[in-house]
């Protein structure tokens, strides 16, 4: 008997959610008997196995279009200048653009922020398969934002509005039986923020870790990468990779400080970076490459590095830690969220303490230049990283629910 699985999505698919629940939909796609279709809401997504969803031909009715609207704005106008994401739980998909397709045997959710709406489109969801929703970022559990806003982001009015968003979502899933709603943690961290949630309360959390195709992310030859870099093989090459580098919570700010600290005596350093957005007077040797979006790109990048910083504030299990470990780089993380599953310190990387900033990472890079042979000697488990492992998981969690139901 043959497993349906719908994958839903609106997240842009140059971002970490879009990709990573991708490969678990490439992985699935390998694994016989599993009929895997990538739903995209977003409309960057191409290949034979996606299908684009069709716009409502009728008008909502108008409350509910007024609804959307408020939300909307309230989103884009209060929550836009702070500086983690936001989206509101008042999305703009319609029933109209699922009832058409063939029944699956399982809904798998995984970013479907600004397209879902929790309150009408979730509950007819669940009556027609079970839902499983794979946990990228912490949305799902809050009201609007994506992860936790810097204290002074914390206003009376924001505060406010994040609590509507909550009693938003908690009653959606009240008119749900938790039976047919179950959540996948790729972390300890975010089945512990799940099982923590006010909105998730008594919902399965199941811990699943990413995976992805590691005869793609493999390590490359060092030498020739360099060169067409223009990277000289005497320096000691320091990777970075985000999708925006001027995103706070993605920590470029602890790496700057930390290497300017370094090269005042390390002249050998050489910052290599790879994401959109603009970086300027470094006062050190760099190179930005821009947005690279192809996994062969990538994985020559991440073997260019002799290690890779990931100085994240706040994350869930990062994409660029698993390739930059599949491609055999070690790496320098801050020991928060989900990199803890990922780095065995002093095996695979190094887990430094988020409380000393940049002081951490700084003692780190200068701990791996001073023992170059030792981080040259790490290695990685590839299958515990693999599409297979991953997609084996899943196929077998899918089954266990449909046989609880």
């Amino acid at each position: 008997m043959g497993l349906k699985v719908y994958h839903l999505s609106s997240a842009p698919f140059s971002g970490g959610a879009a990709r990573a629940g991708f490969r678990l939909h490439e992985g699935l796609l390998r694994e016989p008997g599993v009929e895997s279709v990538w739903l995209d809401a977003e409309g960057s997504a191409h290949g034979p196995s996606v299908l684009k969803l069709p716009q409502p031909t009728k008008p909502s009715p108008l409350l509910l279009r007024m609804r959307r609207k408020k939300w909307a704005k309230i989103t884009r106008v209060h929550f836009g200048p702070t500086s983690p994401p936001a989206s509101n739980p008042v999305g703009w998909g319609s029933i109209e653009m699922l009832e058409k397709l063939p029944k699956p045997d399982v809904w798998n959710l995984h970013w479907v922020s600004w397209f879902l709406d929790w309150e009408n489109l979730l509950p007819w969801m669940a009556e027609q398969a079970p839902i499983v929703w794979t946990l990228h970022d912490l949305n799902p559990l809050r009201g609007i934002w994506h992860y936790e806003p810097q204290p002074e982001e914390r206003t009376p009015d924001l505060l406010n509005y994040e609590a509507k968003a909550i009693e938003i979502k908690k009653r959606a899933l009240a008119k749900i039986p938790k039976e047919r709603v179950t959540f996948v943690g790729p972390s300890r961290w975010m089945v512990e923020e799940c099982t923590k949630s006010p909105i998730t309360t008594g919902f399965h959390c199941e811990k699943i870790p990413y995976g992805l195709d590691t005869e793609i992310f493999k390590s490359r030859p060092k030498e020739r990468i360099r060169e067409v870099f223009g990277i000289a093989d005497s320096e000691f090459v320091i990777g970075f990779v985000a999708e925006s580098i001027n995103d706070p919570r993605k920590g470029m700010h602890l790496l700057l400080q930390a290497l300017q600290e370094l090269t005042a005596t390390q002249k050998n350093i050489h910052l290599l970076i790879a994401g959109s957005g603009v970086i300027e007077g470094l006062g050190f040797r760099s190179t930005h490459v821009g947005s690279i979006q192809n996994g062969v790109l990538l994985s020559h990048f991440y073997s260019a590095c002799d290690v890779f910083v990931c100085p994240s504030t706040q994350d869930n299990l990062p994409n660029t830690v698993l390739e930059a470990l599949a491609c055999g780089t070690p790496v320098i993380a801050n020991d928060i969220g989900g990199i803890p599953d990922l780095l065995c310190d002093d095996t695979t990387g190094f887990l430094v303490g988020p409380q000393k900033k940049h002081l951490s990472i700084r003692d780190a890079i200068h701990s791996c230049m001073l023992s170059f042979d030792k981080i040259l000697k790490m290695e990685t488990n590839f299958f515990s990283l693999s599409f297979e492992r991953q997609s084996l998981a899943y196929i077998k969690f899918y089954k266990n629910i449909s046989k609880k139901l």
